[in-house]
């Protein structure tokens, strides 16, 4: 169970956050601590939060969840804040806060599970830890891994260099160097059936940037018909459009034209199986218009699924 005193270091995070940049007062931070409708105040005994609690709480927060609290005068009062900054800098911070303000929702409402669906936890984070360990220290483990080849299951104990963890459609993948072979693979950790770090250390690659390996693919998936990255231009229709500007497919994506019918976008990357997947997942909105190699393969990919239907 997560204490009372945790609980109320997610609340005030979560509260601060959806302040935004403005921030919050210590007497709207009191308003919204003493809210009826906020179960947690009266676990607490529906006491106030007086300013060196508050203190003690920014203290504590940073210590010991690394995020920072700021503290702004507005003319005679003082406004806290989340430092938007690190989150900018640091994707694991946004992140952070995000499931700061999941877990505050789950604790608050726990008794209205009938009306709050989740979806089902990823069964993979259960190794997060070990493999965050290996990742610190620079250590070698060892997982039995289980792969789905052609409707076999096949179970594998490999010895690993783990280099990065990266989260993809809610499920986290670990990138490694297979010690046999040194070749780079990336592992789903909801097949990993075992994962155990050993005492042997290994020297991390010199100048590998994790985010430079993943930059020019979409999703975490490298293996595709092309290995090289191109030029894609997708005409998306409908509704679609507005959908990809306000949440884009990859970080290179460029609005390049629009007319009363479709848009289109161009992309900068290796057109692997993950992205031909999100391709295909939006059907009938999203059109290839280049390279003609993809537009050939998407075209071979939907006749072959035609013939399934005949």
């Amino acid at each position: 169970m997560v204490s009372l005193l945790i609980k109320r270091y997610f609340w005030l995070i979560d509260t601060l956050r959806r302040s935004g940049t403005v921030g919050l007062t210590l007497a709207e931070i009191n308003e919204a601590w003493s809210n009826p409708y906020n179960q947690l105040y009266k676990d607490c005994g529906c006491e106030g939060i007086s300013r060196r609690t508050l203190l003690n709480h920014r203290y504590a927060i940073e210590e010991q969840l690394h995020i920072d609290i700021e503290c702004v005068r507005a003319g005679a009062m003082s406004r806290y804040r989340i430092n938007t900054e690190l989150q900018e800098e640091n994707p694991l911070v946004e992140w952070m806060l995000s499931a700061i303000s999941t877990e505050n929702l789950v604790s608050e409402y726990s008794n209205m599970a009938d009306k709050i669906l989740l979806e089902p936890a990823d069964n993979g984070s259960k190794y997060l830890t070990t493999i965050t360990q290996a990742l610190k220290f620079n250590k070698r483990l060892v997982i039995d891994y289980q792969s789905f080849h052609i409707g076999k299951q096949l179970q594998t104990k490999v010895v690993i260099e783990p280099l990065a963890l990266k989260m993809f459609k809610r499920r986290w993948y670990l990138l490694c160097c297979r010690v046999e072979g040194g070749v780079k693979r990336i592992y789903a950790l909801d097949r990993i059936k075992c994962c155990d770090i050993t005492g042997d250390q290994f020297d991390y690659p010199q100048n590998f940037l994790p985010a430079e390996y993943f930059n020019d693919f979409f999703g975490v998936s490298t293996d595709g018909y092309t290995k090289m990255p191109c030029r894609v231009v997708l005409r998306a229709y409908r509704e679609l459009p507005r959908y990809l500007i306000t949440q884009p497919l990859h970080s290179s994506q460029e609005l390049i034209g629009q007319t009363e019918e479709y848009a289109e976008f161009s992309y900068w990357l290796t057109p692997a199986f993950d992205f031909v997947q999100e391709i295909l997942l939006h059907g009938d909105q999203l059109e290839v218009v280049s390279p003609k190699h993809l537009r050939e393969h998407m075209k071979s990919i939907l006749e072959n699924s035609y013939r399934n239907y005949l």
